[in-house]
């Protein structure tokens, strides 16, 4: 039996919902075939990985919280939450942050930095292991390491009340809402035109209309995928000086 049937099989004995276990277990495959790493050691020991994951359906279990953040906003959320314990286990495909809480908590730090590629992100993170950090998760053109407080201050780390969070689970910063309304309005501004030109035009035009939309949205895209990871990688030289 693979780890991920194992997997399933222990969620479904401890009393996990189909759904969540259908999602768990799709998540944290794509990731494992995406990274290629080894799921028994990326994850640990499936019995215990199970229990972490199916904890919150028992007392024992360690707490859990699913959150998401812009890119301009998302390192400081991500050591604000840290400094009360959290600890990112992986991001999901909606690019939210798995996190919990173990007892008795820790403090985290986490870092944000932009990569293109999976061997970009391999090369990052061979530089930044020296310094105690390892990766926790990335998406489109982020890369997320994460490293123990206690690696840095010793036992000073370790958390006697760590305050509860907030009810938020999205957070949105000034730079991430003016970049959002601006492509949305180009994206309506786009598909109203199209619209237009494929109510008017004749079936020539419609065919070439339709390439050429498919073709721009495609260079479009990757166009600002690039200008995303450029904008992010000045950012972080200049954060990181």
């Amino acid at each position: 039996m693979s780890y991920m049937d194992e997997l399933e099989a222990l969620l479904r004995a401890r009393g996990v919902t189909e759904e969540r276990i259908r999602e768990t277990v799709d998540d944290l495959a794509a990731f494992v075939a995406e990274s290629g790493v080894d799921p028994e050691e990326e994850f640990g020991p499936v019995a215990e990985f199970a229990y972490d994951l199916g904890g919150e359906d028992t007392e024992a279990g360690p707490e859990a919280l699913v959150w998401g953040a812009d890119s301009f906003v998302a390192q400081g959320r991500m050591n604000e939450l840290g400094a009360q314990g959290w600890e990112i286990v992986r991001l999901d495909r909606q690019g939210r942050f798995v996190s919990h809480r173990e007892e008795p908590p820790q403090a985290w730090e986490y870092r944000q930095e932009s990569a293109l590629g999976r061997g970009e992100r391999e090369r990052m993170a061979r530089r930044l292991a020296p310094e105690g950090w390892e990766p926790c998760g990335h998406y489109l053109t982020h890369t997320y390491f994460k490293r123990a407080r206690a690696a840095v201050v010793g036992p000073e780390a370790v958390l006697e009340e760590p305050p509860e969070p907030t009810g938020r689970r999205f957070f949105w910063g000034v730079p991430g809402v003016a970049v959002t309304v601006f492509f949305l309005a180009v994206l309506v501004v786009s598909l109203f035109s199209l619209g237009r030109t494929l109510w008017e035009g004749d079936a020539a035009d419609r065919v070439a209309t339709l390439l050429g939309a498919v073709v721009g949205g495609a260079v479009g895209l990757a166009a600002m995928l690039v200008v995303v990871w450029l904008a992010f990688k000045l950012l972080a030289r200049i954060r990181n000086r």
